[in-house]
């Protein structure tokens, strides 16, 4: 029986993730764009959870602190650390003012400078949170820039964090050698934190690692973060054996900024750059730019040689806000590279783990065009696609309404290196090998000589599974039981850059351009046999393109849906590939997701889930920006997209009772105590038709499966020779088997059973075999067809209303019922304080504050006439 829970989404499951998706829209969460700083670090400590990995100190010197000649070591005092000898008993700030203090006057990170940034926070651009690690190594020659005792997230190289010599201020634990994260809320707590700065680092910079220096009292660990997980070494006594932590120092500040987690990939810009001057000039406004809102093109406004929308360039303005780093990226393109500059990101993937999506407007150095640039951790399987593959065979088939492939690839073979030292600490049982170089059990000889005696560790084959076990001839380069995923650092970049779905005009535009998308996903299965696979609020998109209509013989900018991110999509399954895992459990957005996947049904995405998601995509703006009968929208909104029950034993997540009550039972919308919901427009009807659609559609496919499991079980009871009784049984038994039959069941010859007439099996009447009706609407959702015609056939509806749109319905200071963590929340004010600095102005891109009644191009464009 399953538990019900009405919960936030679970940011935290093993299974599904919550993504965030690369255009600038979160990913629906109430709660998780309402959490605190409290929140968010225990979410994090969660999200994280079973994604480090120990290594013995020794071993990882050896591995990434190498030095390629052997410069001659300074000799350092055995007392150098004397003076944090009574560690245990120093506050957190005098252990850190005697610690910098040491290793500055002793130059124990040689020309790296170890600087206090804990004083005052980062401007609230660059951190939302307004966080204070407590130091950092910096480069001498940076040194002169950084804006004193704050945490200048743009520069650190080597983050370091100090804690009182306290048990419940580690956040790892030794003792245990199956773990390596502390249980105890306290040592959570500061797992989260230390998770939030290592993510603020990667949101800031352009990083393949981060190592991060962590001093509890008398003791330090090196972290070592990507975007897989993180490696810890065991704790070691600075003060007792000195040498250790001086060797670390010492070799740390001999390694380049590559070999420190610096993408070379990416060039930081300094202010007399020529780049950095031609971005501030491709900045400013010109009057040829064009105003957003659908209308009537004037004579003057076709005489562009590069036509660039207000919104696009004001998106390019924004990124370029003082304090955030500029960088010149390189992103592969045929046998060669392009150049595109780009300042901060209008959006960026929450989260330390995971692809890491950050989307910028950025600046091409070729064609000094604007485009969509997306960097991101892809997952890095067998048989996994790269997107611009994706897009370029989408392209390349016509299928309208998809981003234009500029150029795309992986950048330099950069991988995540956690997932392989886990392998190696945890060999399949088929190796049979020794998962350590170094004993796990105690800490091995710290002195100097013996770290420098530890063999480089060889690199590890990942487990090839076997062909039996897909029944397939490919193989897959991941292993089953690890918890981390491999990824691979990858680039795209995209000829569009697009608008959020929220910023929709009106209930009938919605409809139109969700018809848009659903027309590009109908034309990626049917001429490219492609399922998007992650259909999400962030993922349908409005583009404002330049139109030729031939009617009026006039050019007009028109709205039109954009289906993006298609990182995640796969080929239509077919009987040999669906036996082929590409990779770990499937990932996918929450709020989004059909019920049969929230259900934990073991199946593959297919057509009726895209549409359901679709659905959903719909449903979501809607309620939130729609005028309806709804009084709460935010708990509503809450209790159907991100609630979820708790099966198995309290330990799966699956799909929240709302909704699955709303498609699976109900077939309508409900708002509480049975009363439904209205939005006093074609909508209504709308809603009705397609949840009747999926009512009957799981009616149907529930009843199959039922059938099936009958039929097995069936099967199952043949095999087993069970039907002798059956055999034994049958009337009338030949009188030759009367002896056979009362010596097996003790019957008597004359005993009526022998001779009974086997009886009309008696008709049951089953309520759960769909009906005719039922049948015929499971079959319409099985293509695209009747969707798209159910959603055309409310448009050209008198009923819709011009100012149906009455804005963005959760309120800011509405406190979530379902917190993403139990902490405390975030206060209202500090709420909106964020939500209006996240807010992109797109009105002030219109040319004067815009009607909200749809223009004729407000219809499905099906059709691609003529496009400029």
């Amino acid at each position: 029986m399953p538990h019900t829970y009405a919960q936030s989404t679970p940011v935290a499951h093993g299974t599904y993730r919550v993504q965030h998706d690369s255009r600038g829209q979160a990913s629906g969460s109430i709660a998780h764009e309402r959490k605190s700083l409290a929140q968010y670090r225990l979410a994090s400590a969660d999200d994280m959870a079973h994604k480090a990995v120990r290594m013995e100190p020794a071993e990882f010197i050896a591995t990434y602190f190498t030095l390629p000649s052997w410069p001659a070591r300074p000799e350092w005092p055995s007392n150098i650390f004397s003076e944090l000898a009574k560690g245990g008993a120093l506050l957190e700030a005098e252990i850190m003012e005697r610690f910098i203090r040491v290793v500055n006057d002793n130059k124990l990170a040689g020309d790296l400078i170890m600087a206090c940034s804990s004083e005052k926070p980062d401007m609230e651009e660059i951190d939302e949170f307004r966080q204070k690690i407590d130091a950092a190594f910096f480069h001498e020659d940076d040194f002169p820039l950084l804006c004193n005792e704050r945490p200048n997230w743009a520069h650190q190289l080597v983050s370091v964090e100090f804690k009182r010599h306290e048990t419940d201020k580690d956040p790892f634990d030794d003792r245990d050698e199956e773990k390596t994260d502390a249980d105890s809320i306290e040592r959570k707590r500061v797992r989260g934190q230390v998770i939030t700065y290592a993510e603020q680092i990667f949101r800031a910079q352009h990083r393949t690692a981060l190592f991060m220096l962590l001093v509890i009292g008398r003791h330090f660990r090196f972290l070592r973060w990507d975007r897989s997980g993180a490696i810890v070494t065991r704790a070691v006594d600075y003060v007792s054996e000195p040498d250790v932590l001086c060797e670390y120092l010492w070799r740390m500040s001999w390694q380049s900024e590559e070999a420190l987690g610096v993408d070379p990939s990416a060039v930081r810009l300094r202010l007399d750059d020529h780049d950095y001057v031609l971005m501030d000039e491709y900045a400013i406004a010109l009057d040829t730019d064009l105003a957003t809102e659908e209308r009537i093109l004037r004579p003057e406004e076709l005489h562009v040689d590069i036509p660039v929308f207000k919104y696009v360039r004001m998106l390019f303005r924004e990124s370029l806000r003082p304090g955030w780093p500029r960088y010149r990226l390189q992103v592969p393109h045929d046998k060669g590279l392009r150049e595109f500059l780009v300042g901060r990101p209008v959006f960026h993937a929450h989260g330390m783990a995971g692809r890491g999506t950050r989307g910028y407007v950025a600046l091409d150095c070729q064609t000094k065009r604007f485009v969509w640039l997306k960097d991101a951790w892809r997952v890095h399987y067998d048989l996994v696609e790269q997107e611009g593959s994706i897009l370029k065979k989408l392209n390349s088939k016509k299928v309208q309404f998809v981003p234009t492939l500029v150029c795309h690839g992986d950048i330099r073979n950069q991988t995540t290196d956690t997932p392989r030292v886990w392998e190696e600490k945890n060999p399949s049982k088929a190796s049979g090998s020794s998962a350590d170089s170094v004993s796990p059990t105690g800490l091995p000889s710290l002195s100097s000589s013996s770290m420098l005696a530890v063999p480089e560790p060889s690199s590890s084959t990942l487990r090839k599974r076997s062909r039996s076990e897909f029944d397939s001839d490919e193989t897959l380069n991941f292993r089953d039981d690890c918890p981390l995923r491999r990824h691979m650092h990858y680039r795209i970049v995209e000829q569009e850059v697009a608008m959020p779905l929220s910023e929709f005009r009106c209930g009938r535009q919605l409809v139109s351009l969700i018809i848009n998308c659903v027309s590009a996903h109908w034309e990626a299965k049917e001429k490219a046999g492609i399922l998007h696979r992650d259909v999400s609020g962030g993922n349908v998109l409005i583009l404002p393109r330049i139109h030729y209509d031939r009617e009026d013989n006039q050019f007009r900018i028109m709205w039109t849906g954009f289906l993006a991110d298609w990182e995640m999509s796969k080929p239509v399954q077919t009987k040999e590939f669906s036996k082929r895992p590409r990779q770990p459990p499937r990932t996918g957005t929450w709020q989004f997701l059909s019920v049969g996947i929230l259900s934990r049904e073991s199946k593959p995405v297919e057509v009726p889930d895209e549409l359901e998601s679709f659905l959903y995509v719909l449903l979501y703006h809607a309620i939130r920006y729609l005028r309806s009968n709804c009084s709460n929208v935010a708990a509503l909104l809450e209790s159907f997209f991100d609630a979820h029950t708790l099966v198995d034993g309290c330990d799966t997540y699956a799909c929240g009772l709302q909704k699955l009550n709303a498609v699976k039972t109900l077939g309508r919308l409900e708002i509480n105590d049975g009363m439904p919901l209205k939005f006093g427009s074609p909508l209504d009807k709308l809603f009705s038709n397609i949840l009747h659609y999926f009512k009957a559609y799981y009616k149907v496919r529930s009843y199959r499966a039922k059938q099936q499991k009958s039929a097995d079980q069936d099967d199952e009871y043949e095999s087993d020779g069970s039907d002798e009784f059956d055999d034994a049984c049958s009337s009338p038994s030949p009188a030759s088997s009367l002896h056979h039959q009362r010596k097996r069941f003790a019957f008597n010859s004359n005993d009526p059973i022998l001779f009974a007439r086997t009886p009309k099996p008696v008709r049951i009447f089953d309520a759960d075999k769909p009906s005719a009706d039922d049948d015929e609407y499971a079959k319409l959702l099985e293509s695209h067809e009747a969707f798209v015609g159910s959603l055309a056939s409310v448009l050209p509806s008198r009923r819709w209303k011009e100012d149906d749109k009455v804005g963005d319905r959760v309120p800011d200071d509405y406190k979530p019922l379902y917190p993403i963590a139990d902490e405390k929340g975030a206060a209202p004010s500090t709420v909106k304080r964020r939500r209006l600095m996240r807010t992109f102005p797109y009105d002030q891109c219109y040319t004067s504050m815009p009607s909200l009644r749809p223009s004729k191009s407000a219809l499905p464009a099906l059709g691609r006439d003529s496009e400029r």
